[in-house]
This record gives C-alpha cells, structure tokens and sequence, in this order.
C-alpha cells in the first residue's frame, strides 16, 4: 500500500493542497484530473521527491522505485543513440553482461585451468549467467525494438542519435525506457500529447498488464476511460478519489454536485429563518435569550460551499455557414515531396490521387506522426504547394487554425484587444464573451497582456480567434492541445451543431468521435478513406490489421498491404473505377453514403444498448466484488448486516445473468445488420 498523508504546499502565499491524503496500491491506475493550474504536476514532483510539501508527507517504503514522465523535453547526449537510451532501463542486466565478459576473459588469461583462480572465477561466472538468464537479459534488445516499434519508431531510426529527433519523440524514447524499468509506481504526465493515435492504441494495450501502480494526468478522455480504475479529482485544495473511469466519475461527481446543491440551499432557508428572527426580536427583552443563542448557533455554523458552475454549460455556436457549391474542395493529382538537406527527398503524398470534400463532410484526419497530415491541411488550405491542382468549391469560406497561429499574436495587446482586431463586423464582436468564456478566458483574464500568457493560453487564444468570422470549412489543425476535458467538449458540441463542412487533424479519440462522419487515415504515400464515424474506422481498422498479421501478406500498417492491391483499407473496396485502382465516381460515393445512412438508423441504437449494458455490467461486477470481498471475512457474519448483504448478492447474480443475455442479444443482432450491411455493400461495388 502508498499513501499521501496530509500533504499541504504552498507557492508563494497561495495554498494549493490544503491536508491532501489518498492510499493506493499495487494495480491501481489512478487518472488525476483538475483544472488548469490547480497543482496536478506540482502533486507528481512531490511523490518524486523532486519537492517538499510544507506539511504532510508521502508514505511508502525506502525501496520504493518511482518513474516519471514528465511534459518537458529532455536533455540528452549528443552520443546517445535512441537504442541505447531505452537499453539504460536494463541496469542490473547490463551490469551482468559487463562482469560476465570481464570474468570470461579473465578464465581466458589464466596460464592453465590447474590455476588455484579458476574454480572461483567459474563459480563466479555460473552465477552471473543464472542471474542474467533469470532476468532474461538475452532478450532485451527484443524487447525494446517491440517497445520503440510500439510506440512509433521505425527500425532505422533506433540507431540514429536521440538529439536529432523533436522533442515529442524524444519523450516517446523516455517513455519506452520508463515502462521497461517497470518501476513499483510510474508517473504519466500527459503521456499521449507525445503519441499518434496508433502508439496511444499500442499503449492501451500494454499498460494493463503493468506489474506497478500508475497515476496518470491526462485530458484525453477515450484514454481516461479505457485505461484507469479510479479518478483523482483535484480541486479546491482538496484530493478526492472515484472508483471507476471518467465517465463512472462524471456520474458520481454529478450525484454529489446536486446533493450539494440541496445542501447548500437548505442551509440557506435556515440562515435566513434564523437571521429574520434576531431581527425581529433583538429590541424584545423577554427574547434577548433565544436571540443570543440563535447568534451563537449561526456563529458556530459551518457554512456550506455553493457548487461550482460546470463550464460544460455555456452556450457556444459558430456562426451559420455561408451558403456553398455540393463540392467543397478537390485536390486532382495529389502528390508532394519535401527537398530536404538530405540526399532523398521526402516522399509524402505519392499515389496521384483525385480527392474530394463534399458539403457536409465531418472528416477526421488521423495517421502516424510525420505521415503528412498537417501537411495535407495546409494544402487543402492553399498554404502549401503540391504537385497537382487545387480546385475550391463555389463560395466556398475557410478558417483554417494551426498551433503556429499562437506565436503570432501581438504582445502588446490584451486577450480582448486582439479578439477585437479580428472582430470584422458587429455580429462577430458580440460573440467575443461567450468565445473567450468557452476558451477559459472570464473576468479579469480577457485583460491580460497576450505577452504574459502561457504557451497554452495563447494557443487557446488563437483558436477563439480562428472561430469569430463565419466559414462554411473549417480546418482544424490539433484543436484540442492544451485544453481541459470541459473545454474541449465545449468545442465538440459547437461542432456537432455546425452545418458547414469540417477537417479536423487530432490524436484526440474522444473528440473525434463526437462528431466526425468521415476518416481519412494518411500513410504509405497515400490517403485511404472510411466512409464511417470513427468508432466504425477503429473496428474496421483493428479487424485489418488482424488479418494482416495472420496472412502475413501486409505490413504492420494495413494500408500499406491494402495500397499495393489499389484498395482502401475502409468499409470495402471503395477505390474502384474503369481501370481498376483509381478515385471513386461520385455516383459511387452517393450510393455509399445512402447505404450507410440507411443502415446507421438501425446499428446506431444497437450500439447505444451496448455501451449501456457494459457500463451496467460493469458496475454491478464491481459492487459484486466488493461484497464477495466481505463475505471472505468471518466476522461479518457476526454483524447485522449480513443477511441483507447476502440478499444484495443474489440479486446482483440474477441482474447479471440478464444484463449478459441481453448483451449477447445486442451484439448477435449488430453482427447480424453488420453482415448485412456489407453485402449491400458489396452489392453496390459489384454493380459500380
């Protein structure tokens, strides 16, 4: 078991853990949430050591090994080779392979095996090899080439020099290193601002299976969700623990918000009954003893807090799209390469493809880091050059947002004054409260000088600039970085309800799936298209990649196995015309999307009872293994409570059953319109 043990801390005069404690254990993946600024990484330095809290203290045995991933990049050195950082996480067994070479050529010098040295240095030697077989030392190298491939590296990069990669892949070798040395507790701080959607996905599978405890901070909520087991929620000074994942969180969080709530407002009746009374008896002598007590009573009251208002709430809308042509945008003949300082140039885009965006597309743009997506958003944006034609659409109007907006922003100026500078007519200078309210920026922030904002504020600032002026395409580029789970689904609503036409380039998967129709997936040279949301894109993905791996035809990337048979690795074999590997007709595009639209109406509920059932499941297994944890204990017969206990039991066992038979139902019937779904489908093609 660890335990922090009422930790206070201050900066400056500012208290920012008043008595925080929480245990946890071996198994346990605690996900530490908070707003910005409320002291989630300062909480992390403190369990490293790396500070000291002004009271309190964290409790756990001397031996305890603690990792930790921090947001900052790192030093390192120019030596240094990506394989050989990540090898650190061996150490013993690297000290072994050292001293079972040095005893090795030590035998090797001896003048004869009649040496009275030789027994011992071979008894030396067999127990340095039991140890490092016993540490299974020969397959380290295995090991971390899985890792870095894991987590997006390619084989020839592992021995190139660490220096010369971007700080985000940097982190990447960092983390690689960190999950081989498998510390007793291991500290994630925003570990997926680092990673593509496919390394997050690789993390999801092995984090798991780690041995240790692991607190992560994060705003990614799809990675919340599917990797913790509790929720530490840090606000108001104070640390409280959720059993569950985010969602399970917001459930319970919500429960106490409105218990609260009636607290506070029945707290409130009797403040005022009370203060009515003093008042109106103060001057009565025959009184002045109840009016006395009533003083007393209200001075020892303990005043109840009034919640919070949840952010979530504020109502956020762009403005309605101008009107424009059914094709939004055509690229024909896609192809771009970079000319580097390198012998070869970069190849990004290599296929000639023709792609097009219809009104209405809500597209998502996903693929590994450096694969081109940003790059493809700049040119859909006419930013960047490419060998090919760009064709915009009839009216078409684009706000295209990109991280480097950020560092153009004028210092001098406050949050407000720049808003208004990009604020053309009155309509859009309305609106400037309620964005930069969405954005975090309330109060006295919107008169901050941009030039003291922080890197993350001045990214936030550029977004809320991006969305003043009515657009019917938007071009998002990474959206989401550096904003908080309430701010993002701020974002995600407005973009639920917008009408125009959307390009969104994120690892964000919870944000992606909420309004996305459509994934483009960038990789070999090539884009590939799934014509789905994105739920729809990591199944049919996932199922790809499976039957690739079994095949042995396709690469660890599925789309390159699927581009090399001039098919696009979405619901089906999309790309097909005359000449059997080029761009779909738009005849073929509309019966597609007719035909998913038409079968959506029916998986979309299935889906829906699914996700219910399996929260459903899974909390009442929860509460299941907790009362099967008291019925261990002898002792607890010997209380009242056992026979309701037991009663709690059997019911739980009988609602089970029935939540899995109706979830075997549910998944039967999806398969089922799946099936048919795909034949119409193939139906379709054949006829194409």
């Amino acid at each position: 078991m660890y335990r922090l043990h009422n930790i206070t801390f201050f900066i400056s005069n500012r208290c920012l853990f008043d008595k925080v404690s929480l245990t946890f254990k071996k198994g346990d993946r605690i996900g530490l949430i908070g707003p910005n600024g409320a002291g989630k990484t300062t909480l992390l330095r403190i369990m490293t050591g790396a500070l000291t809290p002004d009271e309190g203290a964290c409790e756990w045995s001397s031996g305890t090994r603690i990792g930790y991933l921090q947001q900052e990049s790192l030093e390192v050195s120019r030596q240094e080779t990506v394989r050989s950082m990540v090898l650190q996480a061996f150490g013993e067994a690297n000290d072994l392979e050292r001293r079972i070479a040095e005893t090795t050529t030590a035998i090797g010098q001896l003048d004869s095996y009649d040496d009275t040295a030789y027994p011992k240095l071979l008894s030396t030697l067999e127990a340095l090899q039991n140890r490092f077989e016993m540490l299974d030392g020969g397959k380290r190298q295995a090991r971390v080439e899985e890792t870095l491939r894991g987590l997006g590296f390619a084989p020839d990069e592992l021995d190139e020099p660490l220096h010369t990669f971007s700080g985000g892949w940097q982190m990447r070798a960092l983390l690689a290193r960190l999950l081989l040395e498998a510390p007793d507790i291991l500290l994630l701080d925003e570990p997926t601002n680092h990673l593509d959607i496919d390394s997050i996905d690789w993390l999801e599978r092995y984090l798991p299976g780690y041995p240790g405890a692991i607190w992560i901070v994060s705003h990614d909520q799809m990675f919340l969700n599917r990797m913790v087991t509790h929720i530490a929620a840090l606000e108001n000074r104070r640390l409280s623990l959720y059993k569950g994942n985010y969602d399970a969180y917001e459930k319970q969080y919500q429960q106490q918000l409105e218990l609260q709530r009636q607290a506070w407002e029945n707290q409130q009746r009797e403040l005022e009954q009370a203060e009515r009374f003093i008042n109106r008896f103060r001057a009565k002598a025959t009184k002045a003893r109840q009016v006395q007590s009533r003083i007393k009573q209200l001075e020892k009251t303990e005043r109840i807090e009034m919640p919070e208002e949840d952010t979530t709430s504020i109502d956020f809308r762009f403005p309605d799209p101008p009107s424009c042509g059914v094709q939004v945008m055509e690229l024909r003949g896609l192809n771009k390469t970079y000319r580097t300082d390198r012998e070869e140039p970069v190849a990004v885009f290599t296929q000639n493809q023709d792609v097009a965006i219809e009104r209405g597309d809500k597209i998502a743009l996903v693929g590994a880091n450096g694969a081109g997506k940003s790059t493809l958003a700049r040119i859909i944006n006419g930013t960047e050059p490419f060998d090919g034609e760009r064709v915009p659409g009839h009216n078409v109007i684009m706000t295209f947002f990109a991280q480097h907006l950020a560092d153009v922003l004028t210092s001098e100026r406050t949050v407000l004054e720049e808003m208004e500078a990009s604020a053309r007519t009155s309509e859009a200078r309305s609106r400037i409260r309620g964005i930069l309210g969405a954005f975090l920026f309330s109060g006295d922030d919107v008169f901050k000088q941009v030039g003291v904002l922080s890197g993350g504020e001045r990214s936030r600032l550029a977004l809320a600039k991006s969305l003043l002026e009515p657009a019917n395409l938007l071009i998002l580029d990474e959206p989401t970085n550096h904003l908080d789970i309430r701010s993002k689904k701020v974002l995600l609503r407005a973009l639920e309800q917008y009408q125009g036409t959307v390009v969104a380039v994120s690892h964000d998967r919870y944000f992606l799936s909420g309004f996305a129709n459509k994934v483009w997936r960038v990789g070999d040279g090539r884009l590939f298209e799934y014509p789905g949301d994105f739920s729809y894109y990591e199944w049919k993905f996932r199922e790809q990649k499976a039957a690739g791996e079994t095949g042995g035809a396709a690469a660890a990337d599925p789309a390159q196995g699927q581009a090399a048979q001039g098919r696009e690795p979405g619901a089906s074999r999309v790309e097909k015309d005359a000449g059997g590997s080029g761009p779909k007709s738009r005849e073929l595009k509309r019966a597609e999307a007719e035909l998913r639209n038409r079968f959506s109406r029916d998986m979309k509920p299935l889906k829906t009872k699914l996700a219910r059932l399996e929260e459903e499941i899974d909390l009442m297994e929860n509460e299941k293994a907790e009362i099967e944890q008291q019925l261990a204990d002898p002792e607890f017969y010997e209380s009242g409570d056992a026979q309701s206990v037991l009663k709690r039991h059997g019911d739980l066992e009988r609602r089970l059953e029935r939540s899995w038979d109706n979830w075997t139902e549910a998944a039967a019937r999806l398969e089922e319109v799946q099936g048919r779904f795909d034949a119409a489908l193939e139906e379709v093609l054949a006829r194409a």
